[in-house]
């Protein structure tokens, strides 16, 4: 337990959230059963196995076996303390607690409990934001383009709340960080630097407006600077390099905040610049963001899975951003998870100018009123550079939509679009159907029905490797069955406390056993959540989720109990025997008593041979 925040709090912030609330906020869930199920956000998964039960307060990944209660989903999720992680929660559940563990809790921000090269990266990644956004909006300095990101429209309301800051033409960041004697190699690693050819570090962002990057969990791990004057011999935008912390192909602008609105919005509206999601963030559309300046990359697709299933996409009206709206429209939908809708802007203007030109109010009312399925798009893409009005390009035209329309599974909206071409055209609809018969016929590729395709490259640190499933034996499934009773049933935890030769086979069986003893000790009955917190240990955690995520039947029976104590009885001894052998076994080889080593081994084959009778007659 935390010693700075009291027991009672952390039982009053427990009994207050209800994990699928926290949960949901980072994942989206469906019911099944009795329990919820999404896409884990520990690692990458074509099937849901990220599990929640929310009358036991608990999660579990049957993939990658991760499991605990609400404090241990968010240790997990951004790296944090036990007492951090139940600030966090309290937090996210809207739970008031004591200014004073707040104030002892100073320090552990998320990601402090990263490795210390990581947790160091990200400092330094945060100081620079708060340097930069100094520089914009209380120097001489940043003058000049705090006037600019006024004249676009952003409040500074907006900008305190994006941190949003300015690199000036001078070397700064460099003397700043030289204050606080850095560690050189690591500054080297951070991305906010570029290294000359004496080996002196320069700062990499000069003469740039610049957007802080947030990994999820809201942390600082990258930067975006726009160039405040223009030089056509500089990138307009200049993103740091790829590091430790930041992988863009990972990474969505805005997602830390999106994730949050997609509770109420229930979707995701997509857009192609950073400007175009604070234009958006500024009039009411906060579930908004945008990839990192690249086409959208597959792991991007798996973040937004996770979240949604609707996703709009809003993406500039002219030529290249109608060609980039058909690429992510076309990812999106190869993956069957989405419910796919475009949010076209007339005059071929981008988000960012529909909001200057016409207000927050009216963006708003389009973004909700204005939404067109796929098809409906492509009608309108394939248009593009055509004379339909020539012969030759309405065939290639009808041909391209009749493509489209091959590749929805839904009877209903093929129809739909069948008859909107057969009147547009005068064409006999009995002739469009039996043309889109042959298309699907001959292969064209349907839309995936099935589950979201996992990327081909994971991203980074996503959690341990999927771990296969687990098969026990008959003597531990005995274990495990007996275990859970005495949990959950008072009676059979009488009758086994009542038998001091009782002890379980297994050692972390055992240890459970104890420290569920300590528990009872303190508290009436059984609580999954709590008894959580109360063991501790990782690998122990996972055992108790793993018994709770179990479909043991609900009633129990004597003779149940005393079959699974006779098995454990009978092969505690045999246990016993094998493991004092091993370490006799052990010291012989350290002497080098050869003769000993042979002698021991033979017992050693016997035992097991034995055990393996024993477990094979059972």
């Amino acid at each position: 337990m935390s010693k700075m925040i009291p027991e009672e709090v952390i039982d009053d912030v427990r009994s207050q959230v209800n994990i699928l609330d926290v949960v949901e906020q980072f994942v989206q869930m469906h019911r099944s059963g009795k329990n919820w199920f999404g896409l884990c956000p520990f690692h990458t998964e074509k099937t849901a196995s990220f599990s929640v039960n929310e009358q036991k307060q608990i999660f579990n990944c049957f993939s990658c076996h991760r499991g605990g209660n609400v404090f241990k989903f968010m240790m997990e999720l951004e790296n944090l303390s036990f007492p951090a992680a139940v600030l966090r929660v309290a937090e996210l559940g809207n739970v008031q607690v004591s200014q004073e563990y707040q104030a002892d809790l100073s320090g552990a921000k998320p990601g402090n409990q990263d490795n210390p090269e990581i947790a160091i990266l990200k400092d330094y990644h945060r100081e620079a934001a708060e340097l930069y956004h100094h520089i914009l909006v209380n120097t001489q300095l940043g003058e000049e383009a705090l006037e600019y990101l006024h004249h676009r429209g952003l409040t500074d309301e907006l900008i305190a709340e994006f941190q949003i800051g300015y690199a000036p033409a001078n070397k700064l960041l460099l003397p700043f960080f030289d204050e606080h004697q850095p560690d050189y190699q690591k500054l080297r690693k951070s991305g906010l630097f570029v290294e000359r050819q004496d080996g002196q570090l320069s700062d990499r962002f000069r003469s740039r407006v610049m957007f802080p990057i947030r990994n999820a969990a809201g942390q600082v791990i990258a930067f975006s600077g726009r160039l405040l004057q223009k030089n056509d011999q500089q990138p307009k935008y200049l993103n740091s390099p790829e590091t430790e912390i930041f992988n863009k192909r990972d990474v969505l602008f805005n997602f830390d905040k999106a994730k949050n609105s997609v509770r109420t919005e229930k979707s995701l509206v997509l857009f192609e610049g950073f400007m175009d999601v604070l234009a958006a963030y500024r009039a009411g559309v906060k579930n908004g963001v945008a990839s990192m300046g690249t086409s959208l990359t597959e792991q991007q697709v798996y973040t937004l899975a996770r979240v949604s299933k609707n996703v709009s996409l809003c993406y500039d009206g002219d030529e290249p951003g109608q060609k980039a709206t058909k690429r992510a429209l076309e990812l999106l939908a190869a993956t069957g998870r989405f419910n796919l809708s475009v949010i076209s802007l007339p005059e071929k203007l981008d988000p960012d100018e529909y909001v200057g030109k016409y207000g927050a109010e009216k963006f708003v009312t389009h973004v909700h009123d204005s939404l067109e399925s796929e098809l409906a798009f492509y009608l309108r893409y394939y248009q593009q550079g055509r004379n339909l009005d020539n012969e030759n390009d309405q065939l290639a035209y009808i041909e391209d939509v009749l493509k489209k329309i091959a590749q929805s599974n839904d009877a209903i909206e093929r129809d739909l679009y069948l008859n909107r071409l057969a009147q547009r055209f005068q064409l006999d609809k009995l002739t469009l159907e039996n043309q889109l018969k042959e298309l699907r016929a001959t292969g064209a590729p349907k839309k995936q029905s099935q589950s979201v395709q996992a990327p081909t490259q994971a991203p980074r640190a996503v959690g341990p490797k999927i771990q296969a499933p687990v098969h026990y034996d008959r003597i531990e499934q005995a274990e495990r069955l007996l275990l859970y009773r005495l949990l959950h049933d008072r009676s059979t935890w009488l009758k086994v406390a009542g038998m001091p030769e009782f002890s379980f086979v297994h050692e972390n069986y055992q240890t459970i056993y104890l420290l569920a003893q300590g528990f009872f000790n303190q508290h009436q009955t059984f609580d999954s959540a709590a008894f959580l917190d109360f063991v501790q240990e990782g690998a122990l955690q996972e055992i108790v989720v793993s018994l709770e995520m179990n479909n043991f039947a609900e009633q129990t029976s004597e003779q149940e109990i005393n079959d699974c104590l006779q098995l454990i009885l009978q092969a505690s001894p045999l246990e016993e025997q094998i493991a004092h052998l091993n370490q006799q076994l052990a010291r012989a080889k350290r002497m080098n008593d050869q003769e000993t080593v042979v002698d021991l081994t033979v017992k050693l084959i016997d035992l097991l041979q034995r055990k393996q009778a024993g477990i094979s007659a059972i």
